[in-house]
């Protein structure tokens, strides 16, 4: 294997002694998609893993995640999922997609998450955050330790200390109504890509490679 092109499918996970950088988003890397469901006001009702297509996140190119409100549980005839005086969705619908280490592996280092949002259109009652959380699962799973960053337009950076627990989890949520396919928020979504750096690096590596033919 070309040694360059090694070194470009290996820039997600940059570790230099006890401090891991994490650089945007690859759809070759392993990720994992979580759905948490609440009602309006904001009581968890329940959760479960969910495919990529359901959680309505895409690679439209193989370093680009959109991630965009739920529609697939809208149902206009279902008072479950919408009011059906307004037609509104009724359930808040948190989306994760994100990559897990576990074993421990990553207990001890200092965990830095970087990417870019290209855009974020999602509509006033949305909520895009990128995360870190630490899972004890001699705990029931809880969340032992995280930190979060809104996704807002341009770099973002967030880092967290790993303490002596078995996973850490490393990605992207958004929160919302699910809502109706004509509904125009929809077509909204959030945009991410790896950070400036690793892009630059990534077009120089396809440069190299192309004139390796």
């Amino acid at each position: 294997m070309n040694k360059f092109l090694v070194i470009l499918m290996t820039l997600t996970l940059v570790s230099v002694g006890n401090a891991i950088t994490i650089n945007g988003v690859n759809s070759g890397d392993t990720w994992n998609g979580y759905m948490n469901v609440f009602d309006t006001s904001g009581n968890y009702l329940w959760g479960s893993g969910w495919g990529a297509t359901d959680l309505r996140a895409s690679w439209p190119t193989s370093t680009t995640l959109v991630l965009a409100p739920n529609t697939n549980c809208y149902n206009a005839t279902d008072a479950y999922w919408v009011d059906p005086g307004t037609l509104l969705g009724i359930k808040s619908m948190e989306a994760n997609m994100y990559r897990e280490w576990d074993g421990g592996l990553l207990s001890g280092q200092t965990v830095t998450f970087d990417y870019t949002v290209l855009a974020n259109t999602l509509p006033s009652g949305y909520v895009a955050q990128a995360f870190i959380k630490v899972l004890n699962p001699d705990a029931g799973w809880a969340t032992v330790q995280s930190t979060f960053l809104n996704l807002t337009p341009g770099a973002g950076s967030l880092s967290l200390t790993v303490g002596n627990y078995a996973v850490t989890q490393v990605g992207f949520m958004v929160r919302g109504l699910d809502v109706s396919l004509s509904d125009p928020a929809a077509l909204t979504g959030v945009t991410i890509a790896p950070e400036p750096a690793t892009m630059g690096l990534l077009a120089i590596g396809g440069l190299l490679l192309r004139r390796r033919k």
